[in-house]
């Protein structure tokens, strides 16, 4: 998950930003302007499952950031999200077509029938107006990160990480939490490799992280001096459950039947180990990411 920004995932699971209130109505009003939209003159087929099965194309609206989503050394598109869509997309007879856009208009994309999916982003009553959400694709939660050879803090608890120097990313949802802890001396960086710095350093004792961030870095490069102690205190963060990721599709009746299907396939991922070894690869061997996910339900409503 993309570090929690205020305006870029919670304020982007990571994860992936709120959008302003205008560009929502933009969004809206575009949406209303195109009427149903449920008829490619292209294809002549009739709503989004059609298309997408007429055209033999699924366009992902998608911004890099990894493990969700990146270019590799050879400009192959990977991470999770292009690996369980990939998947996805073979079982209605489809391949992935990547939109590379910024995240900002990757809700305006696929509300306005653009685009077909945008992927891995959190719930919001805002968001809800212009598309439709899947069931929940993953969980995500943030960790106490320390240094792996010269550890200042032994426990992932409260009165342990008080009165300490605690690292954070500016402008992310883990400022929030680090001040929320006792006495503790928060020192924001401009970003995450910033902190892994301080860690090694001494400078910092902890560092307060999205877990997807940390163990991809980790996945990366196993000499790095970090490691997790442990998830974030759950009197500092919020609920697990309100931090789940989902995939964001057109609303209404053109997008209805490709729900009905990419909600099955996601169940079923979930449910039979398939999803996790997918999200294996990208060093995300915590059970955290998933869950309670194959028990929870298809719709969600931000309660």
């Amino acid at each position: 998950m993309k570090t929690r920004k205020l305006l870029g995932k919670l304020g982007r699971s990571k994860g992936r930003g709120l959008r302003a209130a205008g560009v929502l109505a933009v969004a809206a009003s575009m949406l209303a302007a195109c009427g149903s939209a449920s008829t490619s003159s292209s294809t002549g087929a009739t709503g989004m499952l059609a298309q997408v099965e007429s055209s033999h194309q699924l366009i992902i609206a998608m911004s890099a950031y990894a493990p969700e989503d990146f270019q590799n050394s050879s400009g192959k598109w990977t991470g999770y999200d292009p690996v369980i869509l990939s998947a996805f997309a073979k079982t209605i007879g489809a391949k992935l077509v990547i939109d590379a856009i910024p995240f900002a208009a990757s809700v305006e994309a696929v509300a306005t029938h653009r685009a077909d999916i945008t992927i891995d982003i959190y719930y919001t009553k805002a968001r809800a107006q212009v598309i439709a959400f899947s069931r929940p694709m993953l969980n995500y939660d943030d960790v106490v990160a320390v240094s792996k050879t010269h550890p200042q803090v032994t426990k992932d608890t409260v009165k342990a990480l008080s009165g300490k120097n605690i690292a954070v990313v500016t402008g992310s949802e883990e400022v929030n939490e680090a001040n929320k802890t006792p006495n503790a001396h928060v020192i924001q960086y401009s970003n995450i490799e910033e902190t892994f710095l301080a860690l090694g350093s001494g400078r910092v004792a902890a560092d307060y992280q999205p877990d997807t961030d940390v163990s991809w870095a980790i996945h990366q490069d196993p000499s790095l001096d970090v490691k997790i102690l442990g998830p974030m205190p759950t009197s500092l963060a919020p609920p697990i459950a309100s931090l789940r990721g989902y995939y964001g599709v057109p609303k209404g009746s053109y997008g209805k039947e490709f729900l009905q299907r990419l909600n099955a396939y996601l169940k079923k991922i979930e449910c039979n180990g398939t999803e996790q070894k997918m999200i294996d690869q990208f060093g995300m061997q915590n059970p955290v990411y998933l869950a309670g996910l194959c028990t929870a339900a298809n719709v969600y409503n931000g309660s």
